[in-house]
C-alpha cells in the first residue's frame, strides 16, 4: 500500500487502523466484515467496497483504489 499512497495520496487519504482502536470494531461491524480487512469509503463517509481479512494483494488494493478515484 505504500507504493500507492506515494502515487495516489494526493487523491485518496489511507489509513491504516489497528482492530481495537477507535471505533475500529464498530467500522468493521457495518461493513460486514468478520475481523479485519479493507474498508473503502468515499469522501462522504459511504462504504464504497470492503475486502475481508489479509489474503488480498497488490491486485486487489490497486482494483479497490481504482473505485474510489471514480466515485470521486
Amino acid at each position: 500500500m505504500n507504493d500507492l499512497k506515494k502515487t495516489k495520496g494526493k487523491e485518496i487519504i489511507f489509513k491504516n487502523v489497528l482492530v481495537g482502536t477507535g471505533k475500529s470494531k464498530e467500522e468493521i461491524k457495518k461493513a460486514k466484515l468478520k475481523g479485519h480487512g479493507i474498508i473503502a469509503k468515499d469522501k462522504d463517509g459511504k462504504i464504497v467496497d470492503t475486502v475481508e481479512g489479509h489474503s488480498y494483494g497488490k491486485k486487489e488494493v490497486e482494483a479497490v483504489v481504482a473505485k474510489l478515484i471514480t466515485k470521486k
